[in-house]
């Protein structure tokens, strides 16, 4: 065809010039550690492994007033009955969403087929504290969510 031009699109962006914001980097990290590390209470459960999530994209640690206070599941669930539910700390990472809109870094709370517990979305899926690591649960086991905002 006379007259076409042929050449790299007028709009084409070029994937290494998009900058990744510094939240974005942050979360990524803590949830590189957190899939190599093991279940442990008051350190890596569902409750502190929401916070920390959120204190990653943040720098706001919601479970400062109780870290450190609890080493069993005794007193987790003690401490959980005093705090108003898991539902009451889910709501510290910001505003309720739908949980099937969350996005990357917002906090859930997931049924696993057992029990209720906090995750943190990731995409398609929440990420919740295992017995080694981390596990993944679709999106629609979400029964609340909450927007994690990073500034």
């Amino acid at each position: 065809m006379a007259g076409r031009i042929v050449g790299p699109a007028v709009n084409a962006l070029d994937p290494s010039q998009i900058a990744v914001p510094q939240w974005q980097r942050d979360f990524d990290a803590f949830i590189a550690v957190r899939m190599r590390t093991p279940f442990c209470w008051g350190q890596h459960d569902c409750c502190l492994f929401a916070a920390d999530a959120v204190k990653a994209q943040t720098g706001v640690d919601h479970a400062a007033p109780w870290r450190g206070t609890y080493f069993t599941e005794l007193q987790a669930a003690r401490l959980l009955a005093q705090l108003g539910g898991l539902a009451a700390l889910g709501a510290m990472a910001g505003p309720e969403c739908p949980p099937l809109t969350a996005r990357h870094g917002d906090v859930g709370l997931v049924f696993d087929g057992v029990r209720e517990l906090l995750g943190v979305c990731v995409g398609s899926h929440w990420l919740v504290p295992a017995t080694y690591g981390l596990a993944a649960l679709p999106l629609a086991s979400g029964r609340q969510a909450w927007r994690t905002d990073h500034g």
